[in-house]
């Protein structure tokens, strides 16, 4: 079998999910062979095959959208509904309960944080509390603090009372500034962040940031290859036995499953500079919290001054001593609090500060207080990525105005180590132009040479084609090196050819939007509930 038909079937590194990868371009001779393949023949979506929200994190708007992408049955919704080997995702108006408050927040800065809450019925003011101790009144559906210490936990309970004075409803909500949108990082070239640290004049470290697609390294010492690394997760390389004043030239090389090149970068290292500066410290206690999944998530906390061993408690329970500032998570339930302490002591063992941390990975009050629509996505990140290749779908769209179905690919190393962040749009039906489908192919380039992927390129077609509301039809590209070709019932509506074209891992996304910068919001004329309807997804390689 010529080697360029071949189909590399590998362990995604970063995400633990099978592809199909081509890693010889495709001999344009040989047929298409189906790799994957999605009937909906079961009675529910396999959850195994699809992810059910973006991969930048659940409640995330982009585009202006106004719909909330449901995971896990959240809210009491499951937008996605399988019968007679079809999928149905379908988008309803959030079902806001009027006797609720929906208790949210906004954090502005370290100190400044916003309450904000859905109106009841019947409710004439609200009483905040904050630590068991009455804040102050509203008459609206917020209220503003300023008075806040960065990465401590406070317990909000807001009352509602009618206007006799009665209690009508109660919510609770524990609120930590550390938790305010980052600031966005300026746009740096991609690199490996090659560096080193010090310890003593014979013990150094070599430190890199790992590539998110790296499937090994090698390391290279004075010019000769020195370590073979495989997997992607080594970050560093602790070194002994070097001799002071001696010049020692590393080069750190990346390389993919292909055994393509990523990255590399070289780095002199010289014990003779002096051992490295120790950590920074603070003075008090910050705990930082990453969570992963429903069910896993991280806590952190920054070094402090004169601490040297930390005491964990989880629930008021101890855990355990420990000398590490970090504690994984596994057994977290959505919408169950989970309060952990950090107490840090001294060297004599007196206690230099302690704070706490309160995780929830449910995400239930931001998307019923914020988003008036909930609706649903599937993408197969973690399950099948693929390069190259023909993708195609039998589906029906959903009439009316505000509707957004779409049906794409987007790079699998999205703004990471694949600067270009390609992105194939093999239709997006708009609900109120119910004869066109447009196709898109966006990425990003670099126009000066400084290494900052800071252009962007859009191609955009629109082809007219029969009602795509009133029956199915088959949506698909040909994507192959340096040219993709979209088709509607293999009929040819569009192309783009040159270098541009990506030749980076893709995953399948389609997904039902409601509202935003495309479409404009929908109204009283928009049908809910809405149904993007897809009979099949299948992609072949050559």
């Amino acid at each position: 079998m010529n080697k360029s038909s071949v189909l590399l079937l590998a362990l995604c590194a970063s995400a633990g999910g099978a592809y199909a990868d081509t890693c010889e371009a495709p001999d344009p001779t040989n047929e298409y062979q189906l790799v994957f393949e999605e009937n909906f023949s079961g009675s529910k979506l396999d959850r195994g095959k699809w992810e059910t929200e973006y991969l930048w994190g659940p409640g995330v708007i982009i585009n202006n959208e106004t719909q909330y992408y449901v995971n896990d049955d959240q809210f009491d919704y499951n937008p996605f509904n399988v019968s007679d080997g079809v999928l149905s995702i379908e988008a309803i108006k959030t079902p806001f309960d009027r006797s609720l408050l929906y208790l949210t927040r906004s954090i502005y800065s370290a100190n400044t944080v916003e309450l904000l809450w859905r109106v009841p019925a019947n409710a004439a003011l609200y009483e905040v509390y904050r630590d068991g101790v009455l804040q102050g009144t509203s008459t609206g559906g917020s209220y503003l603090q300023t008075d806040l210490r960065d990465g401590i936990d406070y317990a909000y309970e807001v009352v509602a009372v009618d206007s006799d004075g009665n209690g009508l409803v109660t919510a609770q909500l524990t609120v930590n500034t550390a938790d305010r949108p980052g600031e966005a990082a300026p746009l740096q070239a991609f690199t490996l962040g090659l560096d080193s640290r010090i310890y003593s004049s014979r013990s150094a470290e070599i430190i890199w940031q790992s590539p998110n697609r790296t499937a090994r390294y090698e390391v290279f010492r004075n010019g000769s290859l020195y370590r073979s690394l495989e997997g992607a997760d080594y970050k560093s390389l602790y070194e002994t036995g070097l001799s002071e004043g001696v010049n020692y030239e590393y080069r750190v090389a990346a390389y993919d499953g292909c055994d393509d090149l990523i990255i590399e970068q070289t780095h002199t290292l010289n014990t003779g500079d002096g051992i490295s500066p120790a950590e920074e410290q603070s003075i008090r206690l910050v705990i930082k919290s990453t969570i992963y999944s429903t069910s896993t998530a991280e806590i952190s906390w920054n070094g402090v001054q004169g601490a040297t061993n930390y005491d964990i408690f989880d629930n008021d329970s101890f855990l355990e001593n420990t000398d590490g500032r970090s504690l994984f998570v596994s057994d977290l339930v959505p919408g169950v609090d989970r309060k952990f302490l950090v107490v840090a002591f001294d060297s004599d063992g007196v206690e230099v500060d302690r704070t706490s941390r309160v995780i929830n990975t449910a995400d239930n009050s931001f998307a019923l207080n914020r988003q008036p629509y909930l609706s649903g996505i599937i993408t197969s990140y973690n399950s099948f990525r693929f390069k190259y290749g023909r993708v195609e779908a039998r589906a029906r769209m959903p009439a009316g105005q505000g509707l957004w179905s779409a049906f794409w690919l987007l790079n699998a190393y999205y703004k990471q180590d694949q600067p270009e962040d390609p992105e194939i749009d093999i239709i997006e039906a708009i609900g109120d132009r119910v004869t066109t489908a447009n196709h898109a192919y966006h990425y990003r380039f670099d126009n000066d040479g400084s290494g900052l992927y800071n252009q962007t390129s859009s191609t955009e077609m629109r082809a007219v084609i029969s009602d795509f509301s009133a029956d199915f039809h088959t949506y698909r590209v040909d994507w192959e090196e340096g040219r993709i070709v979209w088709y509607v019932d293999d009929i040819e509506t569009g192309r783009v050819e040159g270098d541009q074209v990506s030749d980076e891992q893709m995953y399948i996304l389609a997904n039902l939007a409601v509202g935003g910068s495309f479409p404009g919001p929908a109204d009283s004329t928009t049908p809910f509930p809405a149904k993007f309807e897809i009979d099949y997804i299948r992609v072949y390689q050559r």
